[in-house]
Protein backbone atom coordinates (compact mmCIF):
# COMPACT_ATOMS: atom_id res chain seq x y z
CA UNK A 1 0.00 0.00 0.00
CA UNK A 2 1.19 3.70 -0.69
CA UNK A 3 1.95 5.65 1.79
CA UNK A 4 -0.71 8.36 -0.01
CA UNK A 5 -3.08 5.31 0.58
CA UNK A 6 -2.17 4.56 4.34
CA UNK A 7 -2.72 8.27 5.10
CA UNK A 8 -6.01 7.82 3.94
CA UNK A 9 -7.34 5.06 5.47
CA UNK A 10 -5.83 7.04 8.78
CA UNK A 11 -7.98 9.70 7.64
CA UNK A 12 -11.07 7.95 7.43
CA UNK A 13 -10.18 6.38 10.89
CA UNK A 14 -10.05 9.69 12.61
CA UNK A 15 -12.03 11.76 10.77
CA UNK A 16 -15.04 9.75 8.84
CA UNK A 17 -15.31 6.43 11.29
CA UNK A 18 -14.71 8.08 14.94
CA UNK A 19 -17.14 10.68 14.46
CA UNK A 20 -19.92 7.99 12.77
CA UNK A 21 -19.49 6.23 16.11
CA UNK A 22 -19.69 9.06 18.52
CA UNK A 23 -22.86 9.73 16.78
CA UNK A 24 -24.64 6.46 16.76
CA UNK A 25 -24.61 7.40 20.85
CA UNK A 26 -23.14 3.98 21.73
CA UNK A 27 -22.72 4.89 25.33
CA UNK A 28 -26.47 5.88 25.14
CA UNK A 29 -27.58 3.07 23.72
CA UNK A 30 -25.84 0.52 25.90
CA UNK A 31 -27.59 2.59 28.84
CA UNK A 32 -30.55 2.69 27.70
CA UNK A 33 -30.63 -1.62 27.27
CA UNK A 34 -28.94 -2.09 30.69
CA UNK A 35 -30.42 -3.41 33.75
CA UNK A 36 -30.79 -0.80 36.43
CA UNK A 37 -28.31 -1.99 38.68
CA UNK A 38 -25.88 -2.19 35.76
CA UNK A 39 -26.98 1.46 34.06
CA UNK A 40 -26.29 2.87 37.76
CA UNK A 41 -22.51 1.45 37.36
CA UNK A 42 -22.11 2.48 33.83
CA UNK A 43 -23.27 6.17 34.58
CA UNK A 44 -21.14 5.48 38.03
CA UNK A 45 -18.07 5.23 35.87
CA UNK A 46 -18.53 7.50 33.12
CA UNK A 47 -18.49 10.12 36.44
CA UNK A 48 -15.22 8.35 37.71
CA UNK A 49 -12.15 10.48 37.88
CA UNK A 50 -10.52 9.02 35.12
CA UNK A 51 -13.23 9.23 32.73
CA UNK A 52 -13.30 12.97 33.98
CA UNK A 53 -9.75 13.04 33.26
CA UNK A 54 -10.11 11.55 29.55
CA UNK A 55 -12.72 13.59 28.69
CA UNK A 56 -11.80 16.85 30.09
CA UNK A 57 -11.70 18.73 26.63
CA UNK A 58 -8.30 19.83 26.83
CA UNK A 59 -6.88 16.44 27.70
CA UNK A 60 -9.45 15.01 24.90
CA UNK A 61 -7.80 17.76 22.20
CA UNK A 62 -4.34 17.21 23.22
CA UNK A 63 -4.51 13.23 23.29
CA UNK A 64 -6.26 13.52 19.76
CA UNK A 65 -3.56 16.40 18.01
CA UNK A 66 -0.51 14.91 19.76
CA UNK A 67 -1.24 11.56 19.15
CA UNK A 68 -1.51 12.51 15.15
CA UNK A 69 1.41 15.18 15.06
CA UNK A 70 3.96 12.53 17.27
CA UNK A 71 3.04 9.69 15.08
CA UNK A 72 3.42 11.70 11.88
CA UNK A 73 6.21 13.51 12.62
CA UNK A 74 8.23 10.82 14.52
CA UNK A 75 9.54 9.69 11.02
CA UNK A 76 6.75 6.31 11.94
CA UNK A 77 6.50 6.88 8.35
CA UNK A 78 9.02 8.53 6.38
CA UNK A 79 9.28 4.96 4.79
CA UNK A 80 7.14 2.95 2.26
CA UNK A 81 7.53 0.10 4.71
CA UNK A 82 6.32 0.52 8.02
CA UNK A 83 6.72 -1.82 10.80
CA UNK A 84 3.03 -3.61 11.06
CA UNK A 85 2.88 -4.20 14.76
CA UNK A 86 4.18 -0.56 15.68
CA UNK A 87 1.34 0.92 12.87
CA UNK A 88 -1.07 -1.91 14.40
CA UNK A 89 -0.88 -0.03 18.03
CA UNK A 90 -0.94 3.73 16.08
CA UNK A 91 -3.80 2.58 14.37
CA UNK A 92 -5.49 1.70 18.18
CA UNK A 93 -4.46 4.42 19.71
CA UNK A 94 -5.51 7.14 16.56
CA UNK A 95 -8.89 5.40 17.02
CA UNK A 96 -9.26 5.56 20.63
CA UNK A 97 -7.93 9.26 20.94
CA UNK A 98 -10.32 10.43 17.77
CA UNK A 99 -13.05 8.31 20.07
CA UNK A 100 -12.60 10.56 22.82
CA UNK A 101 -11.78 13.67 20.84
CA UNK A 102 -14.90 13.51 19.21
CA UNK A 103 -17.40 12.54 22.20
CA UNK A 104 -15.92 15.93 23.66
CA UNK A 105 -16.88 18.08 20.16
CA UNK A 106 -20.05 16.53 18.99
CA UNK A 107 -21.11 13.34 21.58
CA UNK A 108 -24.13 12.77 23.44
CA UNK A 109 -22.53 10.30 26.42
CA UNK A 110 -23.71 11.68 29.92
CA UNK A 111 -20.24 12.94 30.65
CA UNK A 112 -18.94 15.50 33.41
CA UNK A 113 -17.48 17.97 30.54
CA UNK A 114 -19.58 18.80 27.48
CA UNK A 115 -19.03 21.76 25.98
CA UNK A 116 -21.76 24.34 24.80
CA UNK A 117 -22.27 27.21 22.49
CA UNK A 118 -20.01 27.88 20.53
CA UNK A 119 -17.03 26.10 21.95
CA UNK A 120 -17.61 22.75 19.91
CA UNK A 121 -16.90 24.70 17.01
CA UNK A 122 -13.70 26.65 18.29
CA UNK A 123 -12.63 23.18 19.34
CA UNK A 124 -12.58 21.44 16.05
CA UNK A 125 -11.25 24.08 14.89
CA UNK A 126 -8.36 24.70 16.80
CA UNK A 127 -7.42 21.09 16.15
CA UNK A 128 -7.10 21.78 12.22
CA UNK A 129 -3.78 23.80 12.16
CA UNK A 130 -2.41 21.29 14.29
CA UNK A 131 -3.71 17.98 12.12
CA UNK A 132 -2.30 19.69 9.14
CA UNK A 133 1.23 20.13 10.77
CA UNK A 134 1.29 16.29 10.07
CA UNK A 135 0.54 16.56 6.51
CA UNK A 136 2.58 19.80 6.00
CA UNK A 137 5.69 17.67 7.68
CA UNK A 138 4.76 14.85 5.23
CA UNK A 139 5.21 17.13 2.08
CA UNK A 140 8.54 18.50 3.48
CA UNK A 141 9.86 14.88 3.76
CA UNK A 142 9.54 14.03 -0.01
CA UNK A 143 5.85 12.48 0.51
CA UNK A 144 3.65 15.51 -1.33
CA UNK A 145 0.59 13.22 -2.26
CA UNK A 146 0.76 11.51 0.76
CA UNK A 147 0.67 14.92 2.26
CA UNK A 148 -2.26 16.35 0.63
CA UNK A 149 -3.98 12.99 1.22
CA UNK A 150 -3.46 13.74 5.06
CA UNK A 151 -4.54 17.27 4.39
CA UNK A 152 -7.90 16.81 2.62
CA UNK A 153 -9.03 13.47 4.83
CA UNK A 154 -9.14 15.92 7.75
CA UNK A 155 -11.70 17.92 5.58
CA UNK A 156 -14.47 16.66 8.33
CA UNK A 157 -13.19 19.03 10.89
CA UNK A 158 -13.81 21.53 9.47
CA UNK A 159 -17.49 20.83 8.47
CA UNK A 160 -17.75 20.01 11.22
CA UNK A 161 -17.17 22.91 12.97
CA UNK A 162 -19.11 24.82 9.97
CA UNK A 163 -22.11 22.53 11.02
CA UNK A 164 -21.75 23.38 14.85
CA UNK A 165 -21.44 26.52 14.53
CA UNK A 166 -24.51 26.87 12.09
CA UNK A 167 -26.28 24.78 15.16
CA UNK A 168 -24.94 27.56 17.89
CA UNK A 169 -26.17 30.69 15.57
CA UNK A 170 -29.73 28.50 14.58
CA UNK A 171 -30.17 28.18 18.67
CA UNK A 172 -29.00 32.09 19.24
CA UNK A 173 -31.67 33.06 16.82
CA UNK A 174 -34.71 30.71 17.82
CA UNK A 175 -33.81 32.11 21.42
CA UNK A 176 -33.62 35.95 20.26
CA UNK A 177 -37.12 35.56 18.09
CA UNK A 178 -38.73 34.03 21.37
CA UNK A 179 -37.29 37.09 23.17
CA UNK A 180 -39.05 39.22 20.85
CA UNK A 181 -42.28 37.19 20.84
Amino acid sequence: MSLAAHMLVHCALVAVLAPLIVLMRPVNRVLEVSKPENRRRIEAALRSWPVRLMTAPAVAWLGFVGTQVAFHVSGLYDSSRVDPSVDGIAHVVYALTALLFWEVAIGSAPLSHRLTGLAPALYLLLAMPAIDLSGAWLMTRGEPLAGAVMLAGMTPLGLAAAVSAWRYARAEEEQALRGTA
